[in-house]
């Protein structure tokens, strides 16, 4: 399969104009919260989570399990945080293991994404590596 490239009269400087990481974070926290509201829909009676969306400022917000409402009340079980600074996208858990730091680029299709390591990802993928364990896993001090 072919690489994707721009054309040769691709206008590079517009497109990295608008590929910055304050307006992929914007775009990734509105994703994110979609995420998080289909992800209550899909409501399973087996299931005792919900899952919350919290922002913490421009440059900051969080995704959280919220597991159980019986006697104690609902507990939270793992947390998620979406941080920004400057150039740099840092994705984090103490609760799962989830830890990346990325930066954004214009590809060589003129596509912006997201770099962590090497490899570039689509915004989609980004969000599927930072909440699939929130999600879909329980951790391990969960019984």
């Amino acid at each position: 399969m072919a690489e994707e490239h721009a054309p040769d009269d691709f206008n590079w400087v517009a497109a990295q104009a608008t590929c910055n990481a304050a307006a992929m974070f914007d775009r990734l926290r509105t994703r994110v919260k979609e995420d998080v509201q289909r992800r209550n829909g899909l409501f399973d009676q087996d299931e005792d989570w919900t899952f919350e969306f919290h922002e913490e400022g421009d440059d900051e917000f969080e995704v959280v399990r919220v597991s159980g409402t019986g006697f104690t009340g609902p507990k939270v079980s793992a947390v998620v945080q979406f941080e920004r600074t400057g150039r740099r996208i840092r994705v984090h858990s103490e609760d799962l293991d989830v830890e990346f730091t990325s930066v954004v680029i214009v590809d060589t299709a003129g596509h912006c994404r997201f770099v962590v390591g090497e490899a570039m990802y689509s915004d989609w993928e980004i969000r599927r590596m930072a909440l699939e364990l929130l999600f879909f896993e329980e951790s391990e001090e969960e019984e």
